[in-house]
């Protein structure tokens, strides 16, 4: 068995492991739940403890089996298999003594997010052959093997130690980084470095967009519209974050974690190829409703806040009529500013398809006005040289039929 078999076989074995694992934590949560599911708890069991691992090392072991030198499907990989296996334990509260396992759990679960956060970050760079564009950009794959290496080497000598999201602490024996210490000055060089590597790898992947042909551009679209999503996704979750939890949090975070789930998702379709050029017109779609429904929202709550206000002022009390007039003004304006927006959308930003409808739209005005066969293939010899392009163009008309 060579090396590529030996690649996809662990490949699929780590998927196997993955889903497995994924799959045995869920029904185990399954099991212990005796009240009524909340939507939080079923995002963060379903979505991160199961969709996960399951979703991330599948579609990975998908895009080793057809390029098994594509450093991408192992970068996907690398999340999967970090998420699946912290559940393999519960430090729900403090063991009565440090013995050597839980020292290394406890250490393992003080950097176990490095793997998820750095695969994400180094996509980027090595999408979509595997490889950075140039040789010159290898040096973001050593600073970010060397502050992991640095990370893992430092927590192990910080002292009280403490596992994630748990608020009690036991003493390192080896111990001698305070542990104010690693939460100061080190963290705040350890961002600097992480917001470093960030930017190069995006800087790499526009540099490769604007060398790369015309396939490949097609597959980094993929990537650049779910980093668009997940931005705006993230940006109102971020800011969220330090607000008391509400009962929107389950919705937020169902909306989050899909966003998350979508990166593998368009990553395999790129990479495999499948409906490659599609993004374009998906692009389009959500860039035209997106504005849309901004536009209808500030509408509607414009029109029912200034229509409250008037009918405030004069009644003293307010109508709920107007919440179904408002209604009906959105429903009115929906199909016209839906196709107004999408004029706009199309000349700005899809100017070659604009012009193709408008070249087509004309031409279909003169095919019924044109009498002259000679000017009408003209014309279409025209159309068809702007909207296609092609390297060569002729007309054949079938004589017989023409003198009939």
């Amino acid at each position: 068995m060579n090396h590529l078999k030996r690649s996809v076989l662990l490949a699929w074995l780590l998927c196997l492991f993955c889903v497995l694992v994924a799959s045995a934590t869920l029904i185990h949560w399954l099991l212990s739940q005796n009240g009524l599911f909340t939507l939080d708890g079923l995002v963060e069991a379903v979505g991160w403890n199961w969709a996960l691992p399951v979703l991330f090392s599948t579609l990975a072991a998908l895009i080793i089996a057809h390029q098994p030198r594509n450093r991408v499907g192992w970068l996907l990989m690398l999340p999967a298999l970090v998420t699946a296996l912290p559940n393999l334990y519960s430090l729900a509260a403090p063991p009565p003594r440090l013995t050597l396992g839980v020292f290394l759990l406890i250490w393992f679960d003080g950097w176990s997010w490095i793997p998820i956060i750095f695969a994400i970050f180094l996509i980027p760079l090595h999408f979509p052959t595997g490889l950075p564009p140039s040789p010159r950009w290898n040096w973001v794959n050593w600073l970010a093997m060397g502050m992991w290496l640095f990370f893992i080497t430092v927590t192990l000598f910080v002292d009280p130690y403490s596992p994630t999201n748990y608020d009690w602490t036991l003493p390192n024996p080896i111990g001698f980084i305070p542990i104010a210490w690693f939460e100061g000055p080190f963290l705040i060089v350890w961002g600097v470095g992480l917001l470093s590597m960030l930017s190069a790898s995006v800087v790499s992947l526009f540099s490769r967009y604007r060398h790369a042909h015309m396939v490949e551009r097609q597959q980094i679209k993929w990537l650049l519209y779910v980093g668009a999503v997940f931005i705006l996704v993230y940006a109102p979750f971020f800011f969220n974050g330090t607000q008391e939890s509400s009962s929107m949090d389950g919705w937020v975070n169902l909306i989050f974690t899909l966003s998350i789930l979508a990166f593998p998702v368009a990553i395999a379709i790129a990479i495999l190829r499948y409906q490659l050029f599609d993004i374009n017109v998906i692009i389009r779609k959500t860039a035209v409703y997106t504005v849309l429904t901004a536009v209808l929202a500030l509408v509607y709550f414009g029109t029912i806040i200034l229509l409250q206000s008037l009918v405030g002022q004069a009644t003293g009390e307010q109508s709920p009529l107007i919440i179904v007039f408002s209604t009906l003004v959105i429903a009115a304006l929906f199909a016209p500013l839906r196709q107004r927006i999408q004029a706009i959308i199309d000349r700005r930003f899809f100017r070659k398809k604009y012009d193709a409808q408008q070249v087509l739209a004309q031409f279909a005005q003169t095919a019924r006005d044109e009498t002259d066969m000679a000017a009408l293939q003209a014309e279409l010899l025209r159309v068809v040289q702007e909207t296609m392009q092609p390297e060569q163009l002729s007309v054949w008309l079938n004589s017989k039929q023409r003198t009939k």
